[in-house]
């Protein structure tokens, strides 16, 4: 074979030309693993240059992704992510985020924010349409596609998301307060406040409160209310609510001031792999998360074949 033919072999076998690079995309990070990875389908070892809209997959482990913003994202076995400068759209598997700020995570019509510096959590696929949001540190913001707040998680606390029909009855818990002529409660398990409507809420301002009802799209909610509620049955739980529950009733700041509420978990410990997770199922029915749907949901627990709720594990 001729020198010059061996030399060709020889750069074709180095150098892998991905399409996002033909494309003139910018190059947004690195990727690294100690196993074989794809990234825009072709099989890789080692670590690999990102660009712009690069998809990364992973066999048997773990890929790392550090971009240059400073985020790093972490993908598990049998996973699959689509990377961009400020965001990743997982596909397939468990993605984890970790010093987050600036960066955000997109899985199935859901957006998971992060709201504070070097903020951590793990994001994973359950079966049919579920997303299981575990926050290690720092608070996070959960939207739904229409950019709709359906969900605030601080430090220690996993939700698990499934949507369901828009006709479904949700149910939401809280004390009730009053500001002006608008009716306000802060749901003790997604921490988002939303605006009530309806018969009776005047007679429980100031309580305790099981509301049932469904999202009015056509109704503009009152500041820091994320969405307004036609309430259709309405439950007093407790006369007067405690000091945390009359601070939420408030309105301002109660969303993301709430720490625990029904759907609390233990703090700490998680984000080092230490004690597990509690995982509350909440339902999002037009834009609404609720912790409980009129004729009953899947119990809270883990996603199917998943155990405790430690972070993706770092080399």
């Amino acid at each position: 074979m001729r020198f010059d033919t061996v030399r060709a072999v020889v750069a074709a076998m180095m150098v892998t030309v991905f399409p996002a690079a033909e494309a003139g995309a910018p190059v947004i990070g690195t990727v690294r693993s100690n196993g074989p990875f794809r990234v825009d389908n072709s099989a890789m070892r080692g670590n690999a240059t990102l660009f712009e809209g690069s998809a990364v997959e992973t066999a048997a482990a773990i890929s790392t992704v550090e971009l240059a913003s400073g985020a790093r994202v972490s993908l598990a076995s049998s996973s699959k992510g689509r990377l961009f400068g400020d965001h990743m759209i997982l596909e397939k598997g468990i993605g984890q985020l970790d010093k987050a700020e600036n960066f955000r995570l997109e899985a199935r019509g859901l957006t998971i924010q992060p709201e504070t510096e070097k903020a951590s959590a793990r994001v994973s696929l359950g079966s049919g349409a579920r997303v299981e949001v575990a926050a290690f540190q720092g608070s996070f913001r959960v939207l739904n596609s229409r950019g709709l707040l359906v969900a605030n998680l601080s430090a220690g606390r996993s939700m698990e998301f499934e949507p369901q029909p828009a006709n479904t009855p949700s149910k939401l818990t809280g004390c009730l307060g009053v500001r002006g002529v608008h009716y306000l409660l802060t749901d003790e398990t997604t921490n988002v406040v939303v605006e009530l409507g309806g018969p009776g809420l005047d007679k429980e301002k100031g309580n305790r409160v099981e509301v049932t009802g469904a999202m009015d799209p056509t109704a503009t909610p009152v500041s820091d209310a994320s969405q307004f509620i036609r309430v259709s049955s309405l439950k007093r739980l407790s006369k007067g609510c405690g000091a945390s529950g009359a601070a939420a009733a408030a309105g301002a700041g109660g969303a993301s001031k709430a720490g625990g509420g029904a759907g609390g978990a233990a703090t700490g410990g998680a984000a080092t792999g230490g004690a597990a997770m509690s995982t509350t199922t909440i339902a999002i029915i037009g834009g609404v998360a609720a912790a409980a749907v009129v004729g009953g949901l899947a119990a809270a627990g883990k996603l199917p074949g998943q155990g405790g709720s430690s972070p993706i594990s770092q080399d």
